[in-house]
């Protein structure tokens, strides 16, 4: 429910940016909300279809209850914050001229943390759940692997964002080379590449799971872990590659 709410603010927020013509760092101010809203309420939808697959147990318990709290309670304030400073046509993230802006900084931090911490919880109480026999245990190796691939994504991404006073670790972006909306730089080393494939990794290992429930079980598991260690891969190069000021999408600009 919470992630249909907030999946319903991008559609709103949309329409006012067509009437908003207000500009933050070379984006209009309504873009970022509207990519993070989409992006929340997706996870948090992965979430729901996870916490079914670990039976009535789980949710019931202190440790479920807490888990799925903490996503609800920090996905509402990502997207609070977001909405309203850009609403003000202010920073949400590395704003540090102010105490006040370095402070919910850091505390956008801690909730991006326990957020992306989240699957790994409920997919390993899937993974030890009995009651539910009638998901087979390939799924739930999704999740966990998922999980772990964005987590292990998000914290290496995350902890290099956190030091750098701009998305790019080694250079200012040049804002006429940026992808429309999206708003990834096409030139420049943007980290945002890696945090993106990074997070996804939960959506696309459960994916992948799925379509290899009829393949043998040995078989799919072989594929699905050699598939999760290629995509962590895949994360880790990118963000070498950004380190060492290249860009992935430095094709569309040739």
């Amino acid at each position: 429910m919470v992630g249909a709410v907030i999946f319903a603010l991008a559609p709103i927020c949309t329409a006012i940016s067509l009437l908003d013509s207000r500009v933050l760092d070379g984006a209009n101010v309504w873009f970022k909300p509207i990519k993070f809203q989409l992006s929340v309420s997706i996870f948090l939808v992965t979430l729901s279809v996870m916490v079914a697959a670990t039976g009535p147990r789980f949710k019931r318990s202190i440790i479920g209850r807490s888990t799925i709290w903490i996503a609800i309670s920090t996905s509402v304030f990502e997207i609070f914050w977001i909405t309203v400073r850009a609403a003000l046509a202010e920073r949400s993230h590395y704003d540090t001229d102010t105490a006040f802006g370095s402070t919910m900084y850091a505390l956008m931090g801690v909730a991006a943390v326990l957020l992306s911490a989240t699957p790994i919880v409920i997919a390993i109480a899937a993974l030890a759940s009995r009651s539910n026999t009638a998901i087979p245990k390939l799924l739930p190796l999704g999740m966990l692997l998922g999980s772990l691939v964005a987590f292990v994504g998000a914290a290496v991404v995350g902890s290099m964002l956190s030091r750098s006073p701009e998305h790019y670790p080694t250079s200012v972006a040049d804002q006429s080379s940026r992808l429309p909306f999206i708003g990834w730089s096409v030139e420049r080393d943007d980290l945002r590449i890696a945090h993106f494939v990074g997070l996804h990794a939960l959506q696309g290992l459960i994916a992948l799971a799925v379509i290899l429930l009829p393949s043998p079980r040995r078989l799919a598991g072989a594929i699905l872990c050699s598939t999760a260690l290629t995509w962590l891969a895949a994360v880790l190069g990118l963000v070498l590659l950004a380190v060492s000021g290249g860009s992935p999408l430095a094709w569309i600009a040739d």
